[in-house]
């Protein structure tokens, strides 16, 4: 812009660019809170058996990134049917393990995979766009192909991960999955599934100036600031090797459902099943089955089986397996 046209733009309208400038800003520069540990879930994590967990295993995608999974060969070999497992927020892979191993044991093989910008997969708390997740999975579900080129796959996500799974049932790669599992589902901020986050069921803090100001940037074009982390989870101190405490922006968004996650349902209702405890502590369990069942979606509600215990309690591994073979 010359000289000569900014002498033409009215005084006030640069003093209120200039202002909305350093509102920006400030909201950029909001410092994000890491909320206390939350015990229950650390405790849940701590009861997951790692018996007889496999090695890593890795392959490339489309970035040329290698990203991390762990295989479950089926117990008698078959390879009909194949699960994949998406873990819940800040964990990896081993969250998935004793659903693995169970799901093997029972003849179907499975795959629990460290999502990107979890345990040894990429950047921890970051991924480099939008969608890469999505990119991601359908390198892996290609590089699955080889070995069980004619599996019945099934998708199957805890928490946020589950929130990752509707997100793929409602796009284009929801076609090559037969079946959805969703565990104890992140529907969304604004869900009537959700608890609220506070006292002591507090299990992230939000950045929410930060957020808004990344979004408004993100509407003109401007994309840097979605590197920047906007949500701190109630992860221990201790357990930092192990897990991610913070996302960016992107993975945040990503790595979760859909906007439309009531339309995502009602448009797979068919292929999916929601399992969750009557116990969680996160999620609002009843409203599962009073605000999704009605869409048409098959819900189990188990007692005494906590957000954490989804993962791992023997009522919880037989729903798990009647849903991904019924």
């Amino acid at each position: 812009m010359s000289l000569a046209s900014l002498l033409q733009i009215p005084i006030w309208l640069l003093a209120l660019i200039g202002v909305a400038a350093i509102a920006l800003a400030v909201m950029l520069a909001t410092p994000l809170t890491q909320p206390p540990p939350l015990a229950s879930i650390q405790a849940g994590a701590m009861a997951i058996g790692q018996e007889g967990k496999p090695e890593l295993s890795r392959f490339q995608a489309r970035d040329g990134t290698w990203l991390a999974y762990r295989l479950y060969p089926a117990a008698h070999g078959e390879t009909d049917r194949l699960a994949i497992l998406a873990h819940g927020s800040s964990a990896s892979s081993d969250e998935m393990h004793v659903i693995a191993k169970g799901l093997a044991a029972s003849g179907v093989a499975a795959v629990a995979f460290d999502a990107r910008g979890h345990g040894a997969s990429g950047t921890r708390g970051d991924i480099a766009y939008l969608g890469q997740l999505d990119d991601d999975l359908a390198d892996l579900v290609a590089e699955l192909r080889r070995p069980y080129p004619k599996a019945r796959l099934t998708l199957i996500g805890h928490s946020s991960g589950g929130g990752f799974a509707l997100r793929i049932a409602a796009g284009p790669l929801g076609a090559a999955f037969e079946r959805f599992v969703l565990l104890a589902p992140y529907l969304g901020y604004q869900a009537p599934t959700n608890r609220p986050s506070e006292g002591a069921g507090r299990w992230a803090a939000t950045d929410l100036p930060r957020i808004a100001a990344i979004t408004i940037l993100r509407r003109i074009g401007i994309d840097w600031p979605q590197s920047l982390p906007v949500i701190a989870f109630a992860s221990a101190p201790e357990a930092a090797m192990f897990v991610t405490s913070r996302y960016s922006f992107r993975l945040l968004v990503n790595y979760g459902p859909p906007p439309d996650w009531k339309g995502a349902l009602e448009g797979a209702a068919s292929r999916i099943a929601l399992i969750a405890g009557e116990n969680d502590e996160l999620m609002d369990a009843p409203a599962y089955r009073n605000v999704v069942a009605p869409l048409g979606v098959r819900v189990t509600l188990l007692p005494g089986v906590d957000h954490m215990g989804i993962v791992h309690a023997p009522e919880a591994l037989a729903a798990i397996g009647e849903a991904a073979t019924r």
